[in-house]
């Protein structure tokens, strides 16, 4: 009779779903468990929720005390565009001052990199533009004005912009059945995230933070991540069927398109009056 062998244990499996590394870095569990729909310890909310967050208020990294001022702004802007439907299906309540500072200064940078970006390549283009500026006093303070009007500018308009998107969603949720209260200027204020991201700046950064190829990958971003974060907010905030979610982002996009072309048309009629003037 042969001898015994204690049997080995098996080693663990690997779980068939990989982990939403997004959905991971909004987890975070508070003293008390609250409804991450509502923010209350207890409701009665029946929206179906991701996993991930299931219980559990998720913290915007933004909103987290501790931590650099850019350390903070550059991890959010990473998690709505990176992984929008885990960071706008989990987006918590609350005020709108720090969504609002965040805009302002996502925009801000993501101006300014847009602009020395263009600079540089009309530099490239005309080579002696260079020159000229070295030696003409009256361009460089025109070209100093342009900036100084226009960067606050294109940034207000943008953040107006994003935070007119979210509340057009909560409008066209409510008229697609919806009786609960949204989130939408949090929504439109962190979705200017999306543009320090992909514009040239972002870009920059995310090549030396995660490498060329993610750089590459992600630079479309911006096209793809406003249909689906507001497909996830409305799933999981207003709890509208799919195909009333399509119907109310389409609702809502109709509703920013004219005001926004409105604000184009107006500064570029404002624009060719300052330079004629």
């Amino acid at each position: 009779m042969g001898a015994l062998r204690t049997p080995l244990p098996k080693a663990p499996s690997r779980p068939d779903v990989e982990v939403d590394e997004g959905a991971l870095e909004l987890a975070e569990v508070p003293a008390t468990v609250v409804c991450a729909t509502c923010g209350l310890p207890e409701c009665d909310c029946e929206a179906e929720r991701p996993s991930s967050f299931s219980g559990v208020v998720a913290i915007v990294p933004w909103e987290r005390p501790g931590g650099s001022l850019l350390g903070r702004l550059w991890s959010t802007a990473k998690l709505c565009t990176l992984s929008p439907q885990s960071f706008f299906a989990a987006l918590p309540p609350g005020g709108a001052s720090a969504p609002l500072g965040f805009a302002v200064l996502a925009e801000l940078l993501a101006a300014l990199g847009l602009c020395v970006t263009l600079g540089a390549v009309v530099l490239l283009v005309v080579p002696g533009l260079g020159a000229e500026l070295a030696r003409n006093a009256e361009l460089r303070a025109g070209i100093g004005r342009a900036l100084g009007f226009g960067v606050p500018g294109l940034v207000l308009t943008m953040v107006a912009l994003h935070a007119g998107h979210g509340v057009a969603l909560d409008r066209a949720a409510r008229q697609e059945g919806s009786h609960r209260g949204g989130r939408g200027v949090r929504f439109g204020l962190y979705a200017c995230g999306w543009d320090l991201v992909t514009l040239p700046l972002g870009l920059l950064l995310l090549t030396f933070t995660d490498g060329v190829v993610s750089a590459v990958r992600h630079s479309a971003r911006g096209l793809t991540a406003p249909g689906t974060a507001a497909s996830a907010y409305l799933e999981h905030v207003h709890g509208l069927e799919p195909e009333a979610r399509h119907r109310a982002s389409q609702r809502a996009v109709r509703l920013v398109f004219l005001p926004m072309l409105a604000v184009v048309v107006a500064a570029f009629v404002f624009g060719l009056w300052w330079a004629a003037s």
